[in-house]
Formats: structure tokens, C-alpha cells, sequence
């Protein structure tokens, strides 16, 4: 912002809050968009409020405006080779190649887990290339892929399933677990009073032991050793030893079922 004497100053910033709220009653009206209270930041100056509140327009209009197609054609159909004809010492320089072409068009392609050059090459060239994408090409606009979106990988998702549910059931300021639990499994009480037993949890180890599953449900046995201290008191229990942890398939995602923990440690 300019500078200003005090007094301008003040009238300056009491005119770009109002055309800040403005552009904000705009983008619901046309667009629907909701900007709710909570994230509203009092200390961000007027000036970068109204520069944020134009981005958004600016997308809003091309995402409104845009048409979709293919990735293949958004890239500008660059010339490439088949998979089953690169050699495999050529595959990884083809990859690259590949790689670069969809970065310099925004679109950003990244892996969960290790998947061999070939694979992803040939992911790439006969999947990813014939998925339709927003026809939107702006600053700071980015399409990002992953590739187990198209091909999950089971066991990654279990192990770290199983993973992420003990380290939030076992932090009493975390009810983050609730998210992956089935609906029968939120209605189990167990996961409760379990939990208000005790006053905090100490988690020592987790090990994944076994992981088993089919199209519809998993089974993953583990090892855990954690300790908590008992509610109203200081004496602490000890738990060590093997477990279950069950799954269902739903939504495409893999949700807890049941948690078989071992016994505490007399």
C-alpha cells in the first residue's frame, strides 16, 4: 500500500475492507462459494485479502468456464513411444522425458509407494494420458495424480491403517481414530471405556506382523507394547504382546472393524 497521512490511511484501509466484503458477497452469489468465520484472519492486511480474493475469482471464472479433456491432449500431444517397445534401458530416460512433459503443463504425478519405471512409464502413457482433466492452464493452477488413486496398494493402506489408529486411540487428545472406524464399530463402546480408563497412554512399539485380505475384508496381526496409567490414580498397567486388527471395504476405503488387543501385563 501507498503511503498516506494517518487520516487517509485510515479511510484506505476502511475502503478496501468494504470491497473486500464485496468480492466476497460476489463469490457466493455467482459462484457459491463460502469462505466461513473461523477462517478469517483479522491480522491479514486488507491489500493481500483483496489480492487472495481476486485469485479466487480468477479461478472460479476459468473453473466455471473450462471444458474437460484429456490429459493427453492438455499436454499438447506430445509424440511418445509404447511401452512394450522401450527397451528396458531405455525405460527410465523415457520416463523422464515423460515426467518433464507433464510438469512443464502443470500436471504433477507422484507415488505412494516404490513402483518400477516400466509400470509407471506404461501407467502414465496408457491410463493417465486418456483421463479427462479441467482444461484450465493459469498460474499457479496444478493437476495432481497419484498413482495407487488408480491402483490402490492394499497393503500399504493396512499397515498404515493399523499404524495411524494407535497413534491416535492411544493419545487421549487425539479422537482422529473415530475417522476410520466402521459404523458398527463407532456404535462398540469398548473403544470408549477403554480409552476413559485411563488417564494417558505411553506407546513403546508397534511391529505388523501379518496382513491378510481379500476384495471386501483384511486382517492384520501386530505387535504392540504400550502402557497407561489408570484414571484416578497412579498406578500403571503394562500391555505387550500380539493382536488383530479387522477391516472392512467401504467407500473404497479400508475401515476398522474390530481391534483385538493383548492382555495387560500383571
Amino acid at each position: 500500500m501507498k503511503d498516506y497521512e494517518p487520516e487517509e490511511f485510515e479511510d484506505e484501509l476502511e475502503r478496501l475492507k468494504q470491497e473486500n466484503e464485496i468480492k466476497r458477497m460476489k463469490l457466493k452469489l455467482e459462484y457459491g462459494a463460502d469462505f466461513p468465520a473461523e477462517f478469517k484472519n483479522e491480522n491479514l492486511p486488507p491489500e493481500m485479502e483483496s489480492q487472495f480474493l481476486d485469485n479466487v475469482m480468477e479461478f472460479e471464472k476459468a473453473f466455471h468456464n473450462s471444458e474437460r479433456i484429456m490429459v493427453y491432449d492438455f499436454i499438447g500431444k506430445p509424440e511418445y513411444r509404447k511401452s512394450d517397445t522401450v527397451p528396458d534401458s531405455e525405460i527410465s530416460a523415457e520416463l523422464d522425458l515423460i515426467m518433464n512433459t507433464l510438469t512443464q503443463n502443470q500436471i504433477h504425478l507422484d507415488t505412494l509407494c516404490e513402483v518400477e519405471d516400466r509400470e509407471l512409464y506404461r501407467f502414465i502413457t496408457e491410463e493417465l494420458f486418456f483421463t479427462e482433466t479441467e482444461n484450465i492452464q493459469m498460474e499457479g493452477w496444478i493437476s495432481h495424480y497419484t498413482y495407487e488413486e488408480f491402483h490402490p496398494n492394499h497393503e500399504y493402506d493396512l499397515r498404515n491403517g493399523c499404524s495411524d489408529f494407535f497413534n491416535s486411540f492411544l493419545n487421549k487428545e487425539s479422537d482422529f481414530y473415530t475417522n476410520d472406524l466402521t459404523k458398527e464399530a463407532k456404535e462398540n463402546k469398548w473403544f470408549d471405556h477403554f480409552r476413559q480408563a485411563f488417564k494417558s497412554f505411553t506407546l513403546n512399539k508397534v511391529d505388523i506382523t501379518d496382513i491378510q485380505f481379500d476384495e471386501t475384508s483384511a486382517e492384520v496381526g501386530f505387535y504392540i507394547s504400550f502402557s497407561g496409567v489408570i484414571e484416578g490414580s497412579n498406578q500403571t498397567e503394562n500391555f505387550s504382546g500380539a493382536g488383530k486388527m479387522k477391516f472392512l471395504k467401504q467407500w473404497d476405503y479400508w475401515c476398522i472393524q474390530e481391534v483385538q488387543l493383548p492382555s495387560n501385563q500383571k
